[in-house]
């Protein structure tokens, strides 16, 4: 690692410009530190309209006892929109664009498009945040915000592909098979994000009905494309090919990694395919089939792609990320559990869907396993690109603590309430518990973010 750092210039706050080394040509490697706003803005929005609305969120639901209580659905969908774009979207453009880099011909091109990326991300969040209570109040006079809010959003992400794409530098060397997650990762994104601006105008119909019965049948394969799609396949991309060089676990197996993406990705196209066979039946009885069959594939996609990474096996080199690595992967595999175990749950409770049972697989995959490689792969990040000693930095196990025992009395405590409603009240705190473990990582974080750096590291 020490053969790869290079010195380089006093960094000004938060800096996306390029500070161009000595060179033979423009085709030669940049450097930057693209990363750092791109982070700062992810942790600005978990800590607001993502972590925080979504705790008050489910205190509201808790307090009412009920999952479909119309006064907090305008909360839930814009904490679910900041989630997706904000506190995963930031977090992936700002890595993907870091690892990337760009050339010296390109910088100021690339540094530019990453500016414009990161405020129309930001302003469209913002303005969904504010689209989703207004349009449910007066649907005539704001409903056009949720659009407008949605198609800026589409903006950055074009803008981040384009830079991902056009501006990237490039290596001569052949695809890997991690790429194959990451690809259709991106596809996935560009998908959701497209549908967006339709799907908002749907879900605020003039007949309440109408809108009801539209977020009923989409809004299910919807998360699975972006939770599943988008966000599960980019992490199992980038940790296949960063994991062994970088976080001290073993080279990934190609053989399981490549069972994985088989499996992971045909048990998506099921399961959404499968959702609106069992919907258009009415939610008859055996007409699940299929649907439940594509939450078997994941489940085993899951357990395939934790066997290639070998998270649980020996490392080489202890750091403080590994621990949430292994928490991640593991409440990965109780999701696939929960998947495979939903049947025998609905049969139990007598009803042909749970809100509460589908909201604690949700959770389990968007907090249990996706937050906490945010937090374990964003740490790593900084601390390298820092120089930072990992023995010696924060090793964050109050930060490990609470979002475990948070997300697991969210995950228990809602699947209990489908057999005893007093479970609601205990459930609604889970939030703020997760929030309080995060907010402490958030401050270790951008006291490093936001220091004047003297030293530039190539990105692990």
């Amino acid at each position: 690692m020490k053969s790869m750092i290079k010195e380089r210039p006093s960094l000004t706050l938060l800096p996306m410009r390029s500070t161009i080394p000595v060179a033979k040509s423009g085709t030669d490697r940049a450097e930057t530190q693209v990363y750092r706003p791109f982070f700062v803005c992810g942790i600005i929005t978990v800590l607001t309209v993502g972590c925080l609305l979504g705790a008050i969120s489910l205190m509201g639901i808790a307090r009412q006892g009920s999952y479909t209580a119309s006064v907090w659905t305008p909360y839930v969908l814009a904490h679910a929109n900041s989630q997706l774009f904000g506190w995963v979207g930031f977090f992936v453009m700002g890595f993907a664009m870091q690892q990337h880099g760009t050339t010296l011909a390109k910088s100021a091109s690339f540094h530019k498009i990453a500016w414009w990326a990161l405020g129309s991300m930001g302003t469209g969040i913002t303005l969904r945040f504010a689209a989703e209570p207004l349009a449910q109040q007066d649907a005539s006079r704001w409903l056009w915000l949720g659009p407008a809010s949605a198609s800026l959003q589409i903006v950055a992400v074009a803008l981040f592909l384009y830079n991902i794409g056009a501006n990237r530098y490039r290596k001569a060397e052949p695809l890997t098979w991690p790429t194959a997650f990451v690809f259709a990762s991106l596809g996935c994104l560009l998908l959701v994000s497209l549908a967006e601006p339709v799907v908002f105008a749907l879900s605020h119909q003039p007949s309440r009905e109408a809108s009801i019965a539209f977020v009923a049948q989409w809004f299910t394969p919807l998360r699975e494309l972006q939770f599943l799609g988008f966000v599960a396949m980019m992490i199992f991309g980038v940790a296949a090919s960063k994991f062994p060089g970088c976080l001290g676990f073993r080279a990934a197996d190609a053989s399981w990694g490549l069972a994985a993406f088989g499996l992971w990705s045909s048990g998506l196209i099921v399961r959404v395919v499968g959702w609106n066979v069992y919907f258009q039946s009415g939610l008859m009885p055996g007409m699940d089939t299929w649907f439940r069959f594509g939450g078997v594939l994941l489940a085993l996609g899951a357990g395939a792609m934790t066997l290639s990474l070998g998270v649980f096996s020996p490392v080489r080199h202890a750091n403080p990320s590994q621990k949430f690595i292994r928490s991640a992967f593991a409440w990965l595999l109780i999701a696939g559990a929960l998947l495979i175990l939903e049947p025998l749950h609905l049969r139990a409770i007598g009803a042909p869907f749970s809100h509460a049972y589908t909201g604690a697989i949700r959770h389990a995959v968007t907090v249990g396993f996706i937050s906490q490689m945010i937090v374990a792969v964003g740490y790593h990040l900084v601390t390298k690109m820092l120089m930072l000693d990992e023995r010696k930095v924060p090793a964050l196990w109050s930060v490990f603590i609470l979002l475990n025992v948070g997300n697991a009395a969210r995950v228990g405590l809602e699947i209990i309430t489908d057999l005893n409603r007093s479970a609601f009240a205990p459930m609604g705190w889970t939030g703020f518990v997760e929030l309080l473990g995060l907010g402490i990582w958030a401050t270790v974080m951008l006291r490093f973010l936001l220091r004047r750096s003297q030293t530039y590291a190539a990105t692990c």
